[in-house]
């Protein structure tokens, strides 16, 4: 099996090449520390799976998997995060991801996953299983990222979609993919409905 890793964290891609070295169907590894090189990988080789971070760079992983999915639509994709929110759990599936693991997830984790996937089979670990059950009991609270937060309050203070993208370095898709999770976790549809429910439930400061 030959495993394209995609990070913008190299004690990640460390740790996981040693991981993945110890399990003997893996051929070999290759790993791509950003989107550009992530593209020119795929157009130069073939790979059976990728690990994708979830927030890559400046990128989403949930708004170019369908880009990579065009280089090689053959190729498993596994969403790889530290994101266990029931919000982007389920943004993940839907967006074609075949499995999600926790950054924190050990090694017989990481072995079931990628044989899962390889057969076809959606894997989801154990761990994302329990917080995602965690989240549903207690629904009612609402928990955001610390990016999440960092929108949010840029946005009550009447920041534009460009200009909190400039702020935090990312690109206007990414924040308004972070908006959109927002809107869902806070229930609302609109920016007034977001700000108001944010203040209420104090959630931001002014």
């Amino acid at each position: 099996m030959k495993i394209l890793l995609a990070d913008d964290h190299f004690l990640v891609l460390d740790g996981l090449e040693v991981l993945l070295s110890t399990l003997p169907f893996v051929e070999s590894t290759t790993r791509a520390l950003d989107y550009f090189s992530l593209r020119e990988q795929l157009e130069k080789e073939t790979f059976d799976l990728l690990l994708l971070d979830i927030h890559f760079g400046k990128h989403d992983g949930r708004e170019i998997i369908h880009e990579i999915k065009e280089l090689n639509s053959k190729m498993k994709i596994i969403a790889l995060t530290s994101h266990s929110d029931s919000v982007t759990i389920k943004s993940s599936i839907s967006a074609g991801f075949d499995g999600y693991l926790l950054k924190i997830d050990g090694r017989e984790e990481i072995e079931r996953a990628l044989k899962a996937v390889l057969n076809d089979q959606r894997y989801i670990s154990t761990k994302t299983q329990q917080f995602f059950f965690d989240s549903q009991i207690g629904r009612n609270k609402i928990e955001l990222t610390e990016r999440e937060k960092e929108i949010l309050q840029l946005i009550v203070h009447e920041k534009t979609t460009r200009e909190i993208a400039d702020i935090l370095n990312l690109s206007e898709k990414t924040i308004e993919t972070h908006r959109g999770n927002i809107m869902l976790k806070l229930e609302v549809h609109n920016i007034a409905g977001m700000v108001k429910k944010a203040i209420m439930q104090g959630l931001v400061h002014l």
